[in-house]
C-alpha cells in the first residue's frame, strides 16, 4: 500500500490517495505496479493463507526505494524463523532527508487514518477472521498510534471491524508517556490491539537526538520504554545490551542502533514468536531485567 501521491507516471514525496500495489526486484531496482483493490486484495489473502498479513509501517528518513528493500528484509528475517504469513508494507511520504524532520511527522499525521481504513478495515471486510499484525518502526509509531486515535476521533470505528493481533513497535519515536494507562492519544490502540510489544534501548542515538529535538520534555517510547502505568498484558523488551554485545556484527552506520533490528537474526526469532502469540513470560529469546520486563538475550 503506498500514499505517495502519483504524478507524472511517478510516486512522489507528498501524500496522496491510497494505492495498492505489487513490487519485484530487478536488476534495475524495483519495478512498482498498480493494482486494482480487488487484484491486490486477492493476491494477499492468498499469500497468507491461514497465517496471517502483518502490516509494517516504516519509520521517517526513507526513500520509496529503501521501504521496499527493508520490506524484504523483514518478510525473508521473519520467514526464516517460522512465520508463514505474508508482510504487507504501507508505504507513506517521507523525504528521505535527515532534516525533514518536521515535515514527515506532518505527513505522518495526514496519512495516518489511511492505514486503518484502507487497509485494517479492508482487509478485516474481505475476510473477517482473518490474523492483522502491525510491525512499526520508528516515526512509523506513531502512524500507527494516531492511525487508530484519529479514526475513532472521527466517528468511523463503529461502521467496521479495525482491531488487530500483535502491534511490536521497535524503536518508538513517540512520548512515553502518551503510552501510560488513561492517555488519550494511545487509548484508541490499546482497545483495538491485543498485545503491544516495545523493543528499547537508551543506545539508540537517532531517538537521543529527538528528544534532544524536544528540549528532552517528551521522553520516547523506543528510548526509555514503557510508563509505569499501562494497561495489563502488554510487553517491553529491553535490547541495549543486546546491541551493544553484537554492535560489531553490523555496519558502522550513523543510524545503525536505530535499525539494527532488521539485520538481526535473534530480533526476527523473537518477532516471528511474539506474532505466533507466544506467551511473553516464556520467550526463549529472553531473559527477565532488574527493572521488572525483558531483555532480548542471544
Amino acid at each position: 500500500m503506498t500514499t505517495r501521491s502519483f504524478v507524472d507516471g511517478a510516486f512522489t514525496k507528498n501524500p496522496g490517495v491510497t494505492r495498492y500495489v505489487r513490487v519485484e526486484k530487478t536488476t534495475a531496482g524495483y519495478a512498482v505496479q498498480i493494482l486494482p483493490v480487488d487484484t491486490w486484495l486477492a493476491e494477499v489473502l492468498a499469500a497468507a493463507g491461514a497465517n496471517g498479513v502483518l502490516l509494517h509501517v516504516h519509520g521517517f528518513n526513507l526513500e520509496q526505494h529503501e521501504t521496499f528493500a527493508r520490506h524484504q528484509l523483514i518478510a525473508d528475517g521473519l520467514a526464516q524463523h517460522g512465520f508463514g504469513g505474508v508482510v504487507v508494507s504501507f508505504d507513506w511520504p517521507t523525504n528521505g532527508a535527515l532534516f525533514d524532520y518536521r515535515k514527515d511527522r506532518a505527513d505522518a499525521h495526514t496519512v495516518a487514518p489511511q492505514l486503518v481504513l484502507d487497509g485494517i478495515a479492508l482487509l478485516r471486510k474481505a475476510a473477517p477472521g482473518i490474523k492483522l499484525d502491525i510491525m512499526a518502526h520508528s516515526m512509523g509509531s506513531l502512524v500507527t498510534r494516531h492511525a487508530f486515535h484519529r479514526v475513532v476521533e472521527l466517528g468511523k470505528a463503529g461502521a467496521v471491524d479495525i482491531s488487530v493481533g500483535q502491534v511490536l513497535l521497535v524503536a518508538a519515536d513517540i512520548a512515553a508517556k502518551s503510552m501510560k494507562t488513561g492517555a488519550k492519544k494511545s487509548a484508541a490502540l490499546y482497545a483495538h490491539a491485543g498485545r503491544i510489544t516495545n523493543y528499547y534501548s537508551r543506545a539508540d542515538e537517532v531517538l537521543s537526538l529527538s528528544q534532544w529535538y524536544r528540549l528532552f520534555q517528551a521522553q520516547r517510547l523506543g528510548f526509555e520504554g514503557m510508563p509505569d502505568s499501562v494497561p495489563p498484558g502488554h510487553a517491553d523488551v529491553y535490547v541495549q545490551h543486546y546491541y551493544n554485545t553484537h554492535k560489531h556484527e553490523w555496519p558502522n552506520t550513523s543510524s545503525i542502533s536505530h535499525n539494527w533490528h532488521f539485520l538481526d537474526a535473534q530480533f526476527y526469532r523473537d518477532a516471528a514468536l511474539v506474532l505466533a502469540a507466544h506467551p511473553a513470560a516464556t520467550m526463549p529469546t529472553r531473559a527477565p531485567t532488574n527493572e521488572g520486563n525483558q531483555a532480548l538475550i542471544g
